[in-house]
């Protein structure tokens, strides 16, 4: 540390954000739908096929600054001016909300997202007029430059292609399909789809041999090779891993230039310092954290396995460099993603010595493509089979044995105990053995892969899906899930039930009930159900009930789980399911049931585990209750039926069961008005404690058996 000053710089600089961080954080007013008119400037368009999205600047309400800046996006039915630049003055009619705060655990943050890059809100253009044509000629020159690389890449690319490579050259993800973002994500090489180090290196030293070389001396060629790189990165959004790169190839070529060696270590520690200091809260964004861990793992690991004396032999060199990356990077990317690709490692020493090829084949696609696009499609269609490629190698380490593992976001201490181990590691490498400094990085890894999420006992948790319905119900024998849908927050299953499941290390679901066949019970279900490999979930078995009068929902989800190959259990009054020491039990309905309403034919399951009771409700209405008195017994806990609807839980049933704990699943502000008032009050009356998911989130009831106790996930809203 005391030959590289600037790394101790560092450290001290995100300490001090961490502190900031944890003793203050600015407050803002907020907003949920509410109409104003806009004051401000353009700063950046990205268009989609029939919208668009601005980030706009020094944005102004009533005279007065409402922030600094704020994402604006666009539909089919905003009116627009006939043509917008870089740098316009706008005025625009927009209904203006607050970012999301997450409801869920493993839920992403939008709020925290957006706010670390300076955007306070978000909101709905309905009118966009310019008030003023002034420009930002750089700015908007470089952004028509793009959107004209663009086209000719569509020109030149099928569409899945096309995605990538603009993802790749011009950092623009806009087309980038899903299925290429999964595929590459669950094999640990989504790095390959960002503006990376490779990229800045391969076009920086390209264009610096040919200006050393061939047109001026090397003082003007490095001047000349940043100014250009530099306008490749105003082209490209300018990512962290974008200015990072550009800033450490500044370094090396000015080490060139005074005659002293180049130390990346260094040249790393300075990028970061100055991008923290222009933006200190990119420190808790996963991508400045992936790609400054990357290059740290390249420098620290690539020399300490060059040492270990390989010989000249390039594929274990590749494997360890690859594996080093891994190392340094593995704590982020189960703090985002929660599992991690054990070939990602085999994926990168395959596919990453094709990338200097296909950077240079797409750039020279793109400026021949500017001149003739039938060459430049030729260009193009090495990329196409090296793409074609990545798939095939994707496809087959996916379908190995244990090519995901699921741990589940590790804790703090984990962390920190993990990297205390890569600092020793650092500190020790030339004063002790290979073995002994290796055994240091096994326990770290011991450490951070700890089993931490299991539970002893009962857990239940109420998701917050919006409005709909999700209950989790886990014990040290395997995890269960009733309902899974909603109706207001789209792909719940991608965005809020998976990364729920995922975050506590869930990998598998024994048993799947489907109270009835409503969408806003079942969407979620049906996306993983649909989704190849079930989104990396291991289904037991999905349960419905036991009916016959079947609606035209029930059978197609049925053939829908006979099409994903889970198996189907039918389950009506009297039958138990067990799981350890939990049992549910079945109320409602049997078969013969002639039910008059969807909701009516709701399973209802009597949940015993030791002491504790619980009955869960579907969306059962009063007219099925009727057929429940005659079995009802207190409960301690009552997932409140059709979501908190004044049609549902009648005086009598409530009394019957007398509830100690009552979670309504709701979505906040949703068009049905639940919770009804009306319920509220006979909730009240019964002296039960009542919880909702639309404020506070996640709802979890933990049980040992005789006490238990229940949290509210605090970042809900």
């Amino acid at each position: 540390m005391r030959k590289r000053p600037l790394c101790v710089v560092l450290l001290l600089l995100a300490a001090g954000i961490l502190f900031a961080h944890s003793r203050w954080k600015e407050k803002i007013p907020i907003y949920e739908s509410e109409e104003m008119s806009l004051l401000c400037e353009l700063e950046e368009i990205t268009e989609k096929e029939n919208s668009c999205t601005l980030l706009v600047s020094d944005v102004h309400s009533n005279q007065k600054l409402l922030c600094h800046k704020m994402k604006l996006y666009t539909g089919a039915d905003t009116e627009l001016p006939g043509e917008l630049h870089i740098g316009n003055l706008l005025q625009i009619e927009a209904s203006v909300s607050s970012f999301s705060e997450p409801g869920n655990p493993g839920q992403f943050n939008e709020y925290q997202y957006n706010t670390e890059q300076g955007i306070s809100y978000k909101g709905f253009a309905t009118k966009i007029s310019i008030r003023d044509n002034r420009r930002d000629f750089l700015q908007d020159s470089l952004y028509k430059l793009r959107c004209y690389f663009s086209r000719i890449i569509d020109a030149c690319c099928e569409e899945k292609t096309a995605g990538i490579i603009s993802a790749m050259v011009l950092g623009d993800k806009t087309d980038l399909s899903e299925e290429t973002k999964r595929l590459y994500q669950e094999n640990g090489i989504a790095h390959v789809l960002a503006i990376s180090g490779l990229h800045i290196s391969l076009i920086g030293a390209g264009l610096f041999f040919l200006l050393r070389k061939y047109v001026m001396p090397m003082q003007a060629a490095v001047v000349v090779t940043m100014i250009l790189l530099v306008l490749y990165g105003i082209l490209t959004g300018f990512s962290v891993s974008t200015q990072r790169a550009v800033c450490m190839m500044g370094c090396m070529l000015f080490a060139r230039i005074v005659g002293r060696r180049y130390d990346p270590l260094s040249a790393l520690a300075l990028s970061a310092i100055l991008e923290l200091l222009v933006h200190p809260y990119v420190l808790f964004q996963t991508g400045f954290q992936l790609s400054y861990g990357t290059v740290a793992g390249i420098v620290i690991f690539v020399k300490y396995f060059q040492d270990m004396d390989l010989g000249n032999n390039i594929l274990p060199q590749a494997f360890l460099g690859s594996l080093g990356i891994q190392l340094v990077t593995l704590p982020i990317l189960l703090s985002s993603y929660f599992e991690i690709s054990l070939y990602s490692v085999v994926a990168n020493v395959i596919l990453l010595p094709l990338m200097g090829g296909i950077l240079t084949a797409s750039i020279g696609g793109i400026a021949i493509g500017c001149m003739h696009l039938l060459l430049g499609k030729f260009c193009f269609g090495f990329v196409h089979y090296c793409f074609l490629f990545f798939d095939v190698v994707c496809h087959v380490l996916g379908n190995l044995p244990c090519a995901s593992l699921v741990i589940g976001k590790p804790y703090l201490w984990q962390i920190l105990l993990y990297y205390a181990g890569i600092l020793l590691f650092c500190l020790w490498q030339k004063k002790s053995p290979h073995h002994r400094n290796l055994l240091i990085l096994v326990l770290g890894l011991v450490v951070l892969c700890l089993p931490v999420h299991r539970v002893s006992g009962l857990q239940i948790t109420n998701l917050d899906v919006g409005q709909g319905d999700c209950t989790c119900i886990r014990t040290n024998q395997g995890t269960m899930l009733v309902d899974g849908g909603s109706s207001d927050v789209k792909e719940v299953g991608k965005y809020r039930i998976v990364p729920f499941l995922k975050s506590q290390g869930i990998s598998r679901l024994d048993t799947i009930f489907v109270t009835h066949s409503d969408g806003d019970h079942i969407s979620g279900i049906q996306e993983i159900l649909e989704a190849e490999n079930h989104m990396g979930l291991d289904i037991g078995a999905v349960v419905l009930p036991q009916i016959e009068k079947k609606d035209e929902g029930y059978l197609a989800f049925a053939a829908l789980c006979q099409k994903a190959g889970v198996p189907l259990v039918y389950m009506e009054k009297g039958d138990r399911v067990t799981l350890g020491e939990v049992q549910l039990l079945c109320l409602h309905p049997y078969s013969s049931y002639d039910w008059e309403s969807e909701n009516d034919y709701s399973l209802v399951l009597q949940l015993q585990y030791q002491q504790f009771t619980g009955m869960l409700t579907g969306d059962l209405e009063m007219a099925g209750e009727q057929e429940l008195f005659k079995n009802l017994r207190t409960v301690d806990y009552l997932k409140v039926g059709h979501h908190g609807s004044n049609g549902s839980s009648s005086t009598e049933f409530l009394n019957s069961l007398m509830p100690r704990l009552s979670v309504v699943s709701c979505g906040r502000n949703n068009r049905y008005g639940h919770p009804h008032q009306e319920l509220l009050e006979r909730l009240a009356a019964v002296g039960t404690k009542v919880v909702r998911t639309d404020y506070g989130g996640a709802v979890t009831v933990s049980c040992d058996g005789e006490a238990w106790q229940v949290e509210q996930y605090c970042g809900g809203g």
